[in-house]
């Protein structure tokens, strides 16, 4: 998937030292050294690479063991070959500069120079003259989504995804894209840290070029990245990739590219906690208890538990620091519980589902106050969402 071939400058300019001079838009070159620099484990470490192979385009990427980026920009330039320097060094120093034209020169075997009006610099090069590419395999579903509908359908999931050393092949997403029976193609995620879980179906703005049965884990660092550059363009058609089998997942549009390998392993199952049978259900406004639960969580320990009273129109929300300092909140409901009940949830836990919603109401629903419970906001067009969340225990 992620190649390195031995790709030398031919031997002319091997030889004699050809330099390199380049002219470039320093907006752009800015914009894809900002792309590229996601792919680096170590940012004060990693490099980019600099192809100038063509004559009108300079390809622009950097590589890591499980994620690859590539962007094309147009830049008028003499001489070929490849150059690789400090993405950190250059990324920084260029976002810095005014928006004008930058001027590359190379000067082999030890740097480049830059300037950029009275503003100049010199790097040095990484003494690496092998060429990294990027090998896209053959995909078993591949659809094609506009920025805006990806930005929110990656919004509604992105922050549940697990970090966990123990559980790996949990530190990412599940996603899957099918027809449904309706004949509407939909795009689905599910991710869990395994004390909140988020389901997300988008069915909104996409195209089905080939569909398969692939389900990939994608990792969170890949997520991060496609939501950066899907809210930067979000007209822009992004055409997505994947394959259960190769164990890729792959974004391209226009002159960018990413490649990102998936997580080996089986997803847990998670379809069992999904409740089947909704016997409890109250609605509250979103910002009311927003507010409440971080007024609340001002008296929490260290765990964060909240008490949550329901009963009858009302929703009585306590925490407290034993023999410290307590604090309690009121909250109208919209209907009137048939019989009161308590649960307990961890604060912190709450408001990271609160403030992912959309509109301006929230439903709480519950098969029974052991499992957890399901809470939804006001779904978007063409997106459907739910989370889940397990009582907390003392």
């Amino acid at each position: 998937m992620f190649k390195k071939s031995k790709c030398f400058f031919s031997s002319d300019v091997q030889n004699t030292h050809c330099d390199i001079f380049a002219e470039f838009e320093r907006d752009k070159l800015a914009s894809a050294l900002l792309s590229v620099s996601a792919a680096q484990i170590d940012p004060d470490i990693g490099w980019v690479q600099l192809s100038f192979i063509d004559g009108k385009q300079v390809v622009i990427s950097s590589i890591s063991h499980n994620l690859a980026i590539k962007c094309e920009i147009a830049a008028s330039y003499s001489g070929q070959g490849i150059i690789k320097v400090s993405g950190k060094q250059l990324s920084d120093y260029v976002k810095q500069l005014p928006s004008n034209k930058v001027i590359l020169k190379t000067e082999f075997p030890t740097r480049i120079s830059l300037k950029c009006g009275r503003s100049s610099a010199k790097i040095q090069l990484i003494h690496d003259q092998s060429q990294s590419r990027i090998d896209i395999p053959d995909p078993g579903t591949m659809i094609t989504i506009k920025g805006n509908h990806i930005e929110n359908w990656v919004s509604s999931f992105k922050d549940f995804v697990s970090v966990d050393d123990n559980r790996f092949y949990a530190n990412g997403a599940l996603i899957w894209a099918e027809q449904a029976t309706n004949n509407k193609p939909t795009l689905n995620a599910v991710a869990s840290d395994a004390l909140r879980l988020a389901k997300s179906t988008l069915s909104e703005g996409i195209k089905i070029e080939s569909l398969d049965t692939s389900r990939i884990l994608i990792p969170r660092k890949a997520l991060e990245e496609l939501k950066r550059v899907s809210s930067a363009a979000p007209e822009k058609e992004f055409c997505l990739k994947w394959h259960e089998k190769e164990l890729f997942f792959s974004v391209e549009a226009d002159e960018y590219t990413m490649l990102a390998k998936c997580i080996a392993g089986q997803y847990p199952p998670y379809e069992s906690a999904i409740p089947q049978k909704i016997n409890t259900e109250v609605q509250l406004d979103l910002k009311a208890i927003q507010d409440s639960v971080r007024r609340s969580l001002l008296f929490a320990d260290k765990n964060k538990v909240m008490i949550l009273l329901f009963e009858n129109s009302l929703l009585t929300m306590a925490s407290c620091t034993p023999g410290q300092k307590e604090g309690e909140e009121v909250i109208e409901l919209n209907i009137s519980v048939q019989s009161p009940f308590e649960v307990n949830y961890n604060g912190s836990l709450i408001m990271g589902i609160l403030g992912v919603l959309t509109g301006s109401r929230v439903q709480f629903a519950w098969e029974n106050t052991t499992r957890p419970v399901k809470i939804t906001g006001e779904n978007e067009i063409g997106l459907d969402v739910f989370y889940l969340l397990v009582p907390a225990r003392f």
